[in-house]
Formats: structure tokens, C-alpha cells, sequence
């Protein structure tokens, strides 16, 4: 009896630590309400499925793991960071995702959104209708360039009236460092802007090493 209850404890722990990890990833990155849609026929992006891994300019280690779902055009994305760093001393970090591939004109995407079978919460809490998205290129079998939605470059196209959303500026006193940004455009309105400025216009092009490595990230595969 005992055990089932703790058993229990440590489930409901990791669900809220989930959830607080994917609260925290979407503070850094803008939330979409209406993702780019799946293309007709929806199937994984093989290319971008296996583990990968890459280093970061702290010397950390990040691993990516990306499966396609059976039967289904979806993946399930185990994203783990922190590995091997001086920083955190209590062990990696993880996050799981689910979300599907699909493409503007020639340029291609991830729709990424917290797992909804690893919450115990309601969906709306989850933000069952919030995706991060992000811009890919597998120039090689081995290697998967991920570049990840800018909320600078969000809120700018916001003001420019180039999109709809929320803005919400940083605030320490209330634990929240950076602004969070949803947009709220529909989708026709997202591919609109994607087709018209590229992908580029939502991706940092800061020269500053270190905030690039926080905006694209460069994976080599892990080979069997």
C-alpha cells in the first residue's frame, strides 16, 4: 500500500516537473495558437528521425530523439539537456514533445507541443492548442540543423501588424525573465507571413555566439 502511494507521488512529481520544464522552454521561444497545418498526406520526415546529438559552446551535451508514431504522420520528440554539465549538479534535464513535420514553399518545419498523455492536467492547462515551431535542414543524412523560433523576432512582426498576439514583458519580480510571446494569427495568416519574409524573419541573426547556439542548434546522428 505504501509503495503504490509513493509510487504515485513520484508520477504526479514528474508530471508537474514536466510540465514546469515545458512552461520554462516556452518562456524563451513564442508560442503559436494555430500552427503551420500538416500537409494533406501527413507522414514523419524520416530524415530527421534516429538520436542526435550535439555540444554546446558551455560544453554540455544535448541529445534528440525523434520516433515516428505507428500509423500516424506524428513523432514523439525526447528532447534530454544538461548532460555532462558542471551547472547542474542534481542531473539532466527532459523534456517530451509530440508534434509533426511539415513544410512553407521549400523551407520545412517541426509543430511541437507538450505531450498531452504525460499530463495529468486538463488540456487547456497544458495549452493543448500552444506549438513551438521551429525551421529545419538535414543538409546530410547526418546532420539536422534546428533553428528555433526567436520571441524578438515574433514580437517585431507583431508590432509591425505583420501578426497577431500577446505580448507580456519580462518581469524578475514575478520570476519571469523574458517576454512571453503567443501569437495568435491563424494559420493562413502564419503561412502568409512564412511565405512572404521566409523563415528567416523568425530566427535570431544576432552575430553573438552564444545567443545563436541558444537559436540553432547543429545535430550530428548517433549511429546504431
Amino acid at each position: 500500500m505504501a509503495r503504490n502511494v509513493f509510487d504515485k507521488f513520484l508520477s504526479s512529481l514528474y508530471l508537474i516537473l514536466l510540465l514546469l520544464l515545458f512552461i520554462c522552454l516556452a518562456s524563451c521561444y513564442p508560442e503559436f495558437k494555430n500552427p503551420i497545418p500538416p500537409p494533406p498526406e501527413l507522414k514523419a520526415d524520416r530524415q530527421t528521425l534516429g538520436t542526435w546529438i550535439r555540444t554546446t559552446k558551455s560544453g554540455s551535451k544535448e541529445q534528440l530523439s525523434i520516433f515516428q508514431r505507428s500509423n500516424s504522420g506524428w513523432v514523439d520528440v525526447v528532447y534530454i539537456y544538461d548532460i555532462d554539465s558542471e551547472r547542474t549538479a542534481d542531473g539532466i534535464n527532459l523534456l517530451v514533445l509530440e508534434g509533426y513535420s511539415t513544410f512553407v514553399n521549400k523551407q520545412r518545419f517541426l509543430c511541437l507541443r507538450g505531450r498531452k498523455k504525460d499530463y495529468s492536467h486538463s488540456d487547456k492547462e497544458v495549452g493543448e492548442s500552444h506549438f513551438l515551431i521551429v525551421n529545419y535542414e538535414t543538409p546530410s543524412n547526418d546532420e539536422l540543423i534546428i533553428k528555433l523560433f526567436s520571441t524578438q523576432k515574433a514580437e517585431e512582426l507583431i508590432k509591425e501588424g505583420k501578426l497577431k498576439g500577446e505580448v507580456v514583458k519580462e518581469d524578475f519580480s514575478k520570476g519571469q525573465p523574458f517576454d512571453k510571446v503567443t501569437v495568435t494569427s491563424s494559420s493562413d495568416e502564419l503561412v502568409e507571413v512564412i511565405s512572404t519574409e521566409g523563415a528567416e524573419a523568425f530566427i535570431w541573426q544576432d552575430a553573438n555566439v552564444v545567443l545563436r547556439d541558444m537559436y540553432i542548434l547543429v545535430f550530428s546522428r548517433i549511429k546504431p
